[in-house]
């Protein structure tokens, strides 16, 4: 059974599950293979959903974080109408030119404008991933392509850019889409972080997305100052400080709770959505995978979440990652029987990033061949 995720910045997960299976094969031309390639909310998981569903692509010309055109694709299921989007593929950070990450310049109206498409579709129910973010707005941005204003003191308009909402006072919400009202809202993320704070979407996740550490307190505040005025309006259902409203630079908050998104870790419901225990139970080995394993793995992402879940069918799992940067008690922590990195000591850095597909593939043929020995 292969159930990677992807290896962000060389291979989706689907690439690694193809590799994977080449290796299998070298080292036991015979063996039957499964792949269900995984995520956890991040980049890739509208493809992978719609892909292992069967669901409808689309593509929508949407704006980008800097107010570019720009081509987004999303997923949806006619029948149950369901729709899966990634916020990385409106607001992601690799739309972003090197140049031009600066946080307080951009914004995340694309999100909204793949929710309005979504709706145009038909979706009662919208798994949004948030994952792969590249703004810090506290999706301010979705909410005004949502039909949300907001204003300063004197009662002008502002962009939902951090610069202009650093003046915000009040918000209105009188234009808000009213399709959104039986639309139910799933957010997907791996991460607990509050929308201010010391663990807040600016101190933690700005620096990231460009933001200079000196501005860190800065965007904080203007953040709070988000949140008053969207709970002067009465429209916050849920405080800033509950977990996961940090994530993807405040889209969460806005989500969650102002939208009334119900936030779940990625790993687990995708795990969930795709069946994948009856397909570990019908297995002799799980093999799964990452860009890195440390020691974070085990906090909600997809190589711990397979690992739970193969333990708990008493199926062996082991994994190929790009780097391992984890003591052996940490992986004995992860649960894995065994684990080999692309950059063991035996190839550079540049040669794994060069020819991932081949690298994944011999870590798993010699993963393969030392289980069979």
């Amino acid at each position: 059974m292969l159930c990677p995720d992807s290896f962000k910045g060389s291979l989706d997960a689907e690439d690694v599950a193809q590799a994977m299976a080449r290796g299998v094969h070298a080292a036991s031309p015979s063996t039957r293979i499964r792949a269900l390639p995984m995520a956890d909310g991040g980049e890739g998981t509208a493809e992978l959903v719609s892909y292992t569903l069967g669901w409808a692509w689309h593509l929508s010309d949407v704006r980008d974080p800097r107010g570019q055109h720009v081509s987004a694709g999303w997923g949806c299921d006619d029948v149950t109408r369901r729709a899966v989007i990634d916020v990385a593929s409106a607001c992601g950070l690799g739309l972003i030119p090197e140049a031009e990450r600066d946080p307080w310049k951009l914004d995340t109206r694309g999100v909204g404008h793949l929710i309005l498409a979504a709706l145009d579709a038909g979706a009662r129910h919208v798994l949004i991933g948030l994952g792969g973010s590249g703004t810090v707005d506290g999706g301010a941005g979705m909410l005004h392509a949502l039909g949300v204003r907001f204003r300063d003191r004197e009662g002008r308009d502002l962009d939902p850019v951090p610069e202009r909402l650093e003046d915000v006072k009040s918000a209105d919400f009188s234009g808000l889409e009213p399709r959104l009202s039986g639309l139910r809202i799933t957010v997907l993320n791996d991460v607990d972080n509050p929308l201010t704070g010391n663990r807040g979407a600016a101190a933690v996740f700005g620096p990231q997305k460009g933001l200079a550490e000196s501005d860190v307190r800065r965007m904080d505040a203007c953040m709070e100052r988000l949140e008053r005025a969207i709970d002067a309006a009465g429209e916050l259902r849920r405080p800033g400080a509950m977990p996961g409203a940090g994530a993807a630079g405040g889209l969460g908050f806005a989500l969650a709770c102002v939208l009334r998104g119900q936030s779940r870790m990625g790993a687990v419901y995708l795990a969930d959505m795709i069946d994948l225990d009856a397909a570990i139970a019908g297995s002799d080995l799980v093999i799964t995978g990452e860009g890195q394993v440390d020691g974070q793995t085990v906090h909600g992402k997809v190589v711990a979440e397979v690992v739970r879940r193969a333990r708990r069918c008493c199926v062996p799992a082991v994994a190929v990652a790009g780097s391992i940067d984890a003591t052996p008690e940490e992986l004995e922590a992860v649960g894995l029987a065994d684990a080999r990195a692309l950059c063991d000591g035996t190839i550079t850095l540049e040669q794994a990033m060069d020819e991932p597909g081949r690298w994944i593939m011999e870590r798993t043929r010699e993963l393969v061949e030392a289980r069979l020995s």
